[in-house]
């Protein structure tokens, strides 16, 4: 359980409450870049929770930890930024940019990042 000890600061996931028209969408690959860019054509909030992941699990990857705990992740949110955050995770899930494993059907949902996420530039 040590692994999924992150609870994410409240006011992070901004994003989250603004309709995706609302949210700024500036992202323009550069022609030397050496990252991946297939997530051209995303949603802005599908763009904004894969880099709030990436960001979240480089810092667990500081602590040796290589998995999050949505549970923990949603601690303090409301029921609209949980259920965006949610939506947006399968998402990612079937674009194989993560891992997603739930032992229980009610238990918690546990993330890992797969190498498209982290090599992606969002």
């Amino acid at each position: 359980m040590q692994d999924l000890d992150y609870s994410a600061p409240v006011n992070d996931t901004e994003f989250l409450n603004f309709d995706d028209e609302e949210v700024a969408d500036d992202y323009m690959p550069d022609a030397e870049e050496t990252r991946l860019t297939e997530n051209t054509g995303w949603s802005s909030r599908t763009r904004a929770v894969s880099k709030y992941l990436q960001v979240l699990f480089e810092e667990e990857a500081d602590y040796g930890r290589k998995s999050l705990s949505m549970d923990n992740m949603l601690t303090g949110k409301t029921r609209k930024e949980a259920s965006r955050m949610f939506f947006e995770a399968l998402v990612l899930k079937t674009r194989d940019y993560i891992h997603v494993e739930q032992r229980n059907p009610v238990g918690d949902i546990t993330i890992k990042p797969r190498m498209k996420l982290m090599k992606s530039n969002f």
